[in-house]
């Protein structure tokens, strides 16, 4: 297989085995190069650093994730904000898209999720958790706007409350479980955060049904 690469496809591949095996952090160009078959030398030619090696080969994968959950926060904070339409279906339905993601580039979110350490991404499960609060704050000031109420959340409980989501959903891959043990409980998953997340908002806005 490597033999039919050219240099950069080559740097890429033995860059990825190599982060994968040790960790950015303790991941060696010249290692790379050994494996690849060139020097470290011929390495900078492509990328100033290890750094911008692992950026080139988690930023596809990053930038989808990206747009996913872009996506995601979309359908469920839309028509002005109506809770009712936050279903266990549509739950269900966005969690197998999320890890059919997941498990369509498995090596690249264990990069990104224990490998990244030490680099510019080491920050990637902060990033989709900032993103949810940001999302959850727009939506519950459509429905504020929408129902003519001030209803206010803590942004540290918010915060502490998408951490735990965010991190439930990655757990199958800090774990490095197969496809099927992730998906097993998912519909359990779909029901618990539907649930707590719809009894919030109707706390919030005092309200049976809004």
């Amino acid at each position: 297989m490597a033999d039919e690469m050219n240099t950069q496809e080559k740097i890429l591949y033995f860059g990825r085995k190599e982060f994968l095996q040790k960790s950015f952090q303790n991941a060696s160009l010249r290692n790379i190069a050994s494996a690849a078959g060139m020097t470290t030398g011929a390495i900078y030619t492509y990328f100033k650093d290890k750094n911008a090696l692992f950026e080139a080969i988690v930023a596809p994968v990053y930038e989808q994730v990206e747009k996913l959950f872009v996506e995601l926060s979309a359908s469920y904070y839309n028509a002005g904000g109506i809770v009712g339409e936050i279903t266990t279906q549509n739950t269900t339905a966005e969690l197998y898209r999320v890890y059919r993601l997941i498990y369509d580039n498995f090596d690249v979110f264990r990069l990104l999720v224990v490998g990244a350490e030490g680099s510019s991404k080491a920050d990637f499960v902060h990033t989709i958790v900032d993103h949810e609060v940001t999302q959850t704050l727009a939506y519950l000031d459509r429905l504020k706007k929408a129902k003519g109420i001030n209803a206010q959340i803590n942004r540290t409980v918010l915060h502490l409350i998408s951490e735990s989501y965010i991190n439930t959903l990655l757990e199958p891959v800090r774990h490095n479980m197969s496809y099927e043990e992730a998906i097993e409980n998912l519909d359990f998953l779909a029901v618990f955060y539907t649930g707590g997340w719809k009894s919030i908002f109707y706390k919030l806005f005092d309200e049976k049904n809004i």
